[in-house]
Parts: C-alpha cells; structure tokens; sequence
C-alpha cells in the first residue's frame, strides 16, 4: 500500500511549493531574483486582470493611487501598510477626506466653481490643502497608514470624482486588488499574508518583505549613527 507521499497528489503539492516565494527564499544563496520576480508576475497580473474587467465592464476601475498600492501589495507583502485592513481603509477615507473638503470649502465659499475639475483657482487649493490635511489626520488616528492613499484624496478634492459610480469605482478596485493580494502572496507566495489586519510580530520575520532594510536599521537610523560616529 502506497503511503501518502508516494501518491501523485502528493508529489505534485511538493512540486508547486518549491516555486513558491517562501520557499525560493529559504533555499536561494540570492533571493532577491526571486522576488523581482515575484513583484513583476504579481503585479502585472494584478493590474492586468483589474484592466480587463474594466474594460469588459465599462466601470471607472483604473485610477493611478492603484499602481503604488499594488506594487506596496507585492513588493513588501508582510508589511503593516501592505495589510487589508490598511489598504482598503485609507483609500475609503481618502475619498471620503477630498469629497467632504469639496463640500465645506464650497459651502463657506458659494462662488467657488468647484464641480467643474478643469477649474483651479484659489479655492481649490484651500480643497488640496484641507484633504492632505484630513487624510492625514484620519490615516494615523485609524492606524490605517498607506502612503497611496493620500493621492485619492487629491483625485477627490481635484473634481474628478464626479458621480457615485466613480466612487464605487474606486472603492471596488482596492477591493480587488486586494483579494488578488490575498491570492497572490497566500497561494502563489506561501506568505502568512493576513485577511485583515496584520501582526507586527510576524512581520518582523520576514525582512525587506516587511519593509525592514537588509541592515535591519532605516536609512535616518544610519545617518544618525554615521553622524553620532563623526562626533
């Protein structure tokens, strides 16, 4: 009697794992082949499917936070700023920021012109400026720091989102780019990549994944010791 791994399910599992980036980062003496490309296979991919369903739907899908949202998706997966919870959370608040700058500036400024996008006067620079300050505020309150984010509140505040289906354009997009994440980093990966919410702990275990540099230090923690090493 065959055991299990002598069946062919068996060996085709054990096959797949091998190509997994996990395991490619264990076994290689250079790993960083193996994640360029991961990023270049999961990236494109990614943004190629949202593409296509875009243009098979005719929904307003592609937006350009989207790029620096996937490649921070794929690039460092087992980051906090890579996490579900993160991404989807900021770029919701982020439309939300711009649209309610447009309101209020509007409001206290009855002439301002703002509906129109191609308009830029001095009333759509008080917009800018409240939604970077608002989405900044709402990103660390929440803890749902994602830098890419910041750029939907521009789009917002600059009048391009001009109707409901824009909107949930951008809110389906993150959507879908983040269930491909989720496929991508868990299934293809072999990453713990989390559902939601990420964990700090398990993060730490996995490096320039996490965003944390090959050193172990951040550049401004280099400087200050080749400063406080001069001194």
């Amino acid at each position: 009697m065959l055991g299990p791994q002598n069946t062919l399910l068996f060996r085709v599992i054990a096959f797949f794992s091998k190509l997994q980036l996990s395991y490619l980062l264990r076994s290689m003496a250079s790993p960083r082949f193996a994640v360029v490309l991961f990023v270049f296979i999961a990236g494109a991919t990614a943004m190629g499917i949202i593409t296509l369903v875009a243009y098979l739907t005719e929904l307003p899908l592609l937006f350009p936070p989207l790029g620096p949202s996937a490649f921070i998706l794929f690039h460092t997966p087992m980051s906090v700023t890579a996490s579900p919870r993160n991404v989807i959370l900021s770029h919701t608040l982020a439309v939300a920021a711009g649209l309610l700058s447009l309101q209020l500036v509007g409001m206290i400024c009855p002439g301002s012109n703002l509906i129109d996008s191609s308009v830029m006067n001095s009333y759509r620079v008080m917009a800018i400026a409240l939604s970077m300050g608002l989405i900044g505020i709402l990103m660390i309150s929440v803890r749902c720091v994602h830098p890419p984010a910041a750029a939907s509140a521009l789009i917002a505040a600059m009048g391009y989102l001009a109707n409901p289906e824009q909107i949930l354009g951008i809110i389906g997009a993150v959507i879908l780019l983040v269930l491909e994440a989720i496929f991508f980093n868990r299934i293809i990966g072999g990453l713990p990549y989390p559902i939601w919410r990420a964990d700090p702990n398990v993060a730490r275990n996995y490096g320039v994944l996490a965003g944390i540099p090959e050193t172990g230090t951040t550049f401004w923690q280099q400087l200050a010791a080749k400063t406080f090493q001069r001194r």
